[in-house]
């Protein structure tokens, strides 16, 4: 089973990239898609460290979300990617697509992101379905009719909030089935947003609530999502003191219910910020957070299941 995580370029999204492919921690079974939203250092940079370490990788050619798209000169450009064999080349069909950004050499398999059902079903009888070696939708069997054993379920399955604070009544949630380790529904791999889900900010929202998310596997091979919320948010201020009383939330219940599997570096470096009295910021926690998920998959799909 192929892991896809879609992820939207942020720069903490990249940082956690950059810093899993050093340590080789990502693995031939995950292939990250990255949608660029800016023009930046760290997405070149990322780039180059993911190329350096040969780890299995996309870059979508018609990002559809902030800027990045808009301009073709690049202040810092990504090298070139066309040629190599563990490259990805994607797109979105989009009203800006182009056949073109799906040419492939050599090993390259490519990858059509297709979440519009109007406009896939224009394309049905195309050249574009026939040679296409994945295509990512979401859970629709009038998508899937379209495009059969070529289908990658791409999955959202973190709950959206209005408010940070609502977390506090979810608690404990499914977050995805046993996909990685066995085909489901003619599915042929899968991808998902990670725990940052598909709706795009472009810049991050103030909010009263502080609250730190958790994936991990349960013994029947679901993954599941636990929210660590806040307590005094009343105020907007005192995000220190907020990021504390979410975290030692978040080391009692760990104490109690992670370990194995579940117990990656990631986690254990953000644990740690518990005997400290330094708030690393949302960043790095989000950073860690996304970690902790890729480690986590990595184990698990290197897993030898009968």
């Amino acid at each position: 089973m192929i892991y896809y995580p879609y992820l939207r370029g942020r720069r903490y999204d990249l940082l956690a990239l950059k810093e899993l492919s050093e340590r080789g921690e990502i693995g031939p079974n995950i292939i990250p898609i990255i949608e660029p939203v800016r023009d930046s250092k760290e997405l070149q940079e990322t780039v180059q460290i993911i190329i350096k370490n040969r780890q299995p990788f996309s870059v979508v050619a018609n990002p559809q979300v902030s800027v990045y798209g808009l301009n073709d000169t690049k202040l810092y450009p990504l090298p070139e990617v066309n040629k190599l064999d563990f490259f990805h080349p994607s797109a979105i069909l989009a009203a800006d697509f182009s056949s073109d950004f799906l040419k492939t050499v050599d090993k390259q398999e490519s990858l059509l992101i297709a979440k519009n059902y109007e406009l896939l079903k224009v394309y049905q009888n195309s050249q574009l379905l026939k040679h296409v070696d994945k295509v990512l939708i979401p859970d629709e069997a009038r998508i899937h009719k379209f495009t059969a054993n070529k289908s990658v379920l791409l999955a959202d399955p973190l709950t959206f909030v209005k408010h940070v604070e609502d977390y506090s009544e979810l608690t404990d949630e499914f977050f995805e089935p046993a996909y990685w380790y066995q085909q489901v529904g003619g599915y042929d791999g899968y991808s998902d947003y990670s725990m940052v889900g598909h709706v795009y900010f472009d810049k991050g929202m103030p909010s009263r609530a502080i609250a730190l998310h958790l994936i991990y596997v349960t013994a029947d091979g679901s993954l599941r999502i636990h929210h660590f919320v806040s307590d005094s948010n009343e105020k907007m201020s005192g995000q220190k003191e907020k990021f504390f009383e979410a975290l030692n939330k978040m080391v009692i219940w760990c104490e109690e219910n992670i370990n194995g599997l579940n117990a990656t570096p990631a986690l254990k470096e953000l644990l740690k910020y518990n005997n400290q009295d330094k708030f690393p910021g949302l960043g790095m926690v989000k950073k860690l957070s996304l970690m902790h998920h890729f480690q986590l998959m990595n184990r698990l799909l290197n897993l030898d299941i009968k």
